[in-house]
């Protein structure tokens, strides 16, 4: 484990049988990615005000019971990839 910072060693011993990335993690990192997108993002406003409420309706549809995991990091991805184009100034729609 030599390649590992020391958190995430200790991480990973500390969840025996998970060396991998679990969907949840790779959500976590999905939601934190697309969090800090939209808070440094450079576009018109009506823009950035749709985004954010996309944002904002996909959050607590995951934290439900019944929650697809890969069905919210799929609408993670298409919000993010709709930043990176609002944030290119290639469109005004999103």
């Amino acid at each position: 484990m030599g390649w590992m910072s020391g958190s995430q060693s200790d991480e990973a011993e500390s969840r025996p049988g998970r060396s991998e990335s679990t969907s949840e993690d790779v959500l976590a990192d999905k939601l934190l990615a697309v969090q800090r997108l939209l808070a440094k993002l450079n576009a018109d406003s009506e823009v950035q005000i749709r985004l954010n409420l996309r944002f904002r309706a996909i959050c607590p549809t995951l934290k439900m019971p019944c929650a697809n995991t890969a069905r919210g990091i799929n609408r993670l991805d298409k919000l993010m990839a709709d930043a990176r184009l609002a944030q290119g100034g290639q469109g005004k729609e999103v």
